[in-house]
């Protein structure tokens, strides 16, 4: 908002707002209490270019180019967690068991048949031959997550924290500008 130049009868100059228009203000230098005239007038008077007290000094392109920058990465990375997050959370088994148990305890079922079914499972071996070991679905499943889960943290993590990097920021550039706006009374 540009400050115009009103003059005292002591011919000092006193910077006036428009927003000030009809109101009173006091010299500073004689401390006479003068009228300021309406907006039409106000207008006609010289405007006051060193007058800077309450111009914001425009951001640089960091601080432009900062906030956007960390916005890009907490979507892009916010996005790759959602969607690792989705898969893990709609996949098709409960997660907890390990391979292991699972063998240890196919084990403890083989040792607890009765010897007929021993000798039925020994025969259709020899019939067919060893089966090739596939891990069940399951642990290919499982094992798929967990190389992903460095990932879904990692990106959660930074999503997160240039998200909130973000909003310092912003709000930090915006209070800036609000409190440094205006004349000091």
């Amino acid at each position: 908002m540009p400050q115009y130049a009103f003059r005292c009868d002591c011919t000092a100059t006193i910077p006036v707002g428009i927003a000030q228009a009809g109101s009173s203000v006091r010299c500073e230098q004689c401390s006479k209490l003068m009228e300021v005239p309406g907006t039409k007038v106000l207008r006609t008077l010289p405007i006051l270019e060193d007058v800077v007290a309450g111009a914001v000094p425009k951001a640089g392109f960091a601080q432009r180019f900062l906030p956007a920058l960390l916005l890009a990465i907490a979507a892009l990375s916010l996005t790759t967690a959602g969607v690792l997050a989705k898969e893990r959370w709609f996949s098709p088994i409960e997660f907890g068991h390990t391979e292991e148990e699972f063998f240890a305890a196919f084990r403890d079922d083989a040792l607890q048949d009765p010897p007929a079914r021993v000798w039925d499972h020994w025969k259709y071996l020899v019939e067919s031959g060893l089966p090739v070991h596939r891990p069940p679905d399951y642990f290919v499943i499982n094992e798929y997550f967990e190389k992903r889960k460095p990932w879904l943290i990692g990106s959660s993590t930074l999503g997160a924290l240039s998200l909130g990097m973000f909003l310092v920021l912003t709000f930090g550039q915006s209070k800036g500008r609000l409190g440094s706006t205006g004349p000091s009374a």
